[in-house]
């Protein structure tokens, strides 16, 4: 047994909690100090004033992109396109390969040109390694001549520009596809990324390959994350239902409309300055069919809305389709007050990223310069929370991290939540949105043991320690 002691530990259970023990797996005992010297044979935990909390639930993560991510050129920290040229030169100087070079997240918003590269200026890096920029939303992204040259037909390309949009940069890795012990090694590299996060269970935005490689993981006793695999509505024929120890499906993603850095979250007004309307990418009764089929197959669906055009569409689909199964909106990032009341009056659970705020939420960021000052009303954790809507907290894998997002959600300009509900909607309130709250989320009797321990001052906190299924699996030094 172990014994965490001497701490403020936040349950989600309501409950005012000196000690919490655990056994093997599981939570064995939950109470006062004076139950701790009762039971022989203890390890103890002395806290010293530090937080112990349910560990985190990413509800919505790219997950085994994270582990290909670490091996990929990274650009989110470049501050120019002369910046992020500079750092692929030098991985092509390092490695001289035929396969295609996949350089990551770079944001043009932060970037002194405020422009995304041209695929001229990626021809002149490399005309015989295919080369692609990929925007940190996932919509939008850049490739050279000979990237191009090598993606079938199907995707949404403009071969004059090297713009890639949407279908081609949401699914890069069919289009560039790792091998199989790519994958592997990819989810035990982002396993080990995870628990320095606190983080013991993921909701993956996944794909069918990878769902592959997690059930042989499993079979393999490997995993040592719970993974919710989501698959892609293009694959709802293929996902099977598994229950197991570490992985579990039964959720469908689609994509209602594209992202605001990209300009294709479809709005109801224009973009300022222009004519656009952002995309749906699909007509009501497609979606309403897709939602029909999926309630018939006993799916959980996920719809992708993040303008509020898009948001109406899926409130309307779903209000036409019912709700059997805790159906999802991901993002809900321009909702509007109609929007939050009847997400809540149809039960929608509200999957949404408070590291966006820390990204692009505060006052001079991307929103804003975007929309203007409406834009710092964006993500609306505090009115939705407050109107009784089942919210819980992801990354987008932007980065990934609870600290990072517990922050922005702390932090928002005009939205903000305290630590505590911060907590919950990255622990128990994910937990349920993955139909998992009877053994996650919250430090309760039974449940199983997945805990992390937090030192600092909220939001200003670092993880000390991660414990899943009872094992220590993070501390830090």
């Amino acid at each position: 047994m172990i014994a965490f002691i001497n701490g403020d530990i936040l349950s989600m259970e309501g409950d005012v909690i000196e000690t919490v023990i655990i056994e093997g797996d599981r939570i064995k005992r939950v109470g006062p100090l004076s139950m701790v010297k009762r039971i022989k044979e203890t390890e103890i935990v002395d806290l010293k004033g530090r937080f112990l909390a349910p560990a985190f639930i990413d509800s919505h993560i790219h997950f085994v992109d994270v582990g290909l991510n670490l091996t990929r050129v990274d650009l989110s920290k470049t501050t120019s396109l002369r910046d992020a040229f500079d750092k692929t030169k030098e991985r092509l100087e390092e490695e001289r390969k035929a396969t295609p070079l996949i350089c990551m997240d770079f944001d043009e918003s932060r970037w002194r040109e405020n422009r995304i590269p041209k695929k001229e200026e990626l021809d002149i890096l490399s005309k015989n390694r295919a080369i692609i920029f990929r925007r940190i939303c996932g919509h939008i992204a850049v490739g050279n001549t000979i990237a191009l040259e090598c993606i079938p037909e199907g995707f949404n390309i403009d071969y004059n520009t090297g713009i890639l949009l949407e279908n081609a940069v949401l699914f890069i890795n069919e289009v560039f596809p790792p091998d199989k012990d790519e994958i592997v090694t990819a989810i035990i590299n982002a396993q080990n990324v995870a628990h320095s996060l606190g983080i013991t269970s993921v909701h993956d935005m996944t794909l069918r390959r990878y769902l592959d490689v997690y059930t042989e993981m499993e079979k393999r006793e490997s995993l040592r994350i719970r993974v919710y695999a989501i698959l892609p509505v293009k694959d709802m024929d293929y996902i099977y239902h598994i229950d197991g120890e570490w992985l579990k499906t039964g959720g469908i993603k689609v994509f209602a409309d594209g992202s605001i850095g990209a300009r294709t979250a479809a709005v109801k007004k224009p973009y300022p300055g222009s004519d656009n309307y952002g995309v749906l990418n699909y007509k009501k009764e497609e979606l309403k069919n897709i939602v029909k089929r999926a309630n018939n197959l006993g799916f959980q669906i996920l719809i992708h809305a993040i303008g509020d055009r898009a948001i109406e569409q899926a409130l309307d689909v779903y209000e036409s389709e019912g709700n059997p199964f805790r159906h999802r909106i991901e993002h809900f990032e321009l909702a509007d007050d109609g929007a939050v009341i009847r997400a809540k009056k149809q039960g929608i659970i509200l999957a949404m990223q408070p590291n966006f705020i820390t990204n692009w939420g505060m006052p001079d960021g991307l929103y804003q310069r975007i929309f203007g000052l409406e834009g710092l009303n964006t993500n609306r954790f505090k009115t939705a929370s407050k109107a009784g809507n089942m919210i819980c907290f992801g990354s987008d894998s932007m980065p990934p991290g609870p600290i990072y997002g517990i922050k922005g959600a702390m932090e928002h300009p005009t939205e903000s939540v305290s630590f505590e509900k911060a907590v919950r909607m990255y622990t128990i309130n994910s937990a349920y949105a993955g139909n998992n709250e009877k053994l996650t989320g919250s430090i309760e009797i039974g449940k199983k043991a997945d805990l992390v321990v937090l030192s600092g001052k909220p939001p200003h906190m670092s993880v000390d320690m991660t414990v899943v299924n009872g094992e220590i699996v993070y501390q830090s030094e």
